[in-house]
């Protein structure tokens, strides 16, 4: 079964009347689907009709051809103007990731400036301690 038009639309390719076809329908001599029916049983069946010729086919294959072409570039392609907001929020979050970092930075130098102030006028026990804390220090700023 290849595409499939409603009742409606078959009867204005064709030039009859919706109740024309429904009665084939009912007749059994024209099958339908859930309201629809095959268009190329509907060839068959008229075959001195040009269907591309018609205004209203042409109309619909062109609907059919550009959604289609849409729904590809939309899988394909995304949109542009998304991918550039999307660019200036990383930028944006770049941005203040590098600012916590110089400050979480400026923490440690300071830190380690202060350590080093303390281990001149530490007695023997507490520069062992800024010892430790200064080598766990450097092992967390190296891993």
């Amino acid at each position: 079964m290849g595409q499939r038009l409603t009742l409606a639309k078959a009867a204005g390719l064709l030039g009859v009347s919706r109740q024309d076809l429904q009665k084939l329908v009912h007749d059994g001599d024209l099958h339908a689907f859930e309201g629809k029916v095959d268009l190329d049983e509907l060839r068959q069946r008229y075959p001195t009709i040009a269907m591309q010729d018609n205004p209203m086919f042409e109309r619909t294959q062109l609907i059919r051809q550009t959604a289609f072409a849409r729904r590809v570039a939309d899988t394909v392609a995304p949109d542009l103007d998304d991918l550039e907001r999307q660019l200036r929020k990383r930028n944006a979050d770049l941005s203040i990731a590098n600012a916590k970092m110089m400050k979480f930075r400026g923490c440690i130098e300071e830190l380690a400036q202060v350590l080093g102030d303390l281990n001149r006028e530490a007695s023997p026990e507490q520069k062992k301690v800024i010892k430790v804390v200064n080598s766990w220090l450097l092992d967390k700023l190296e891993s």
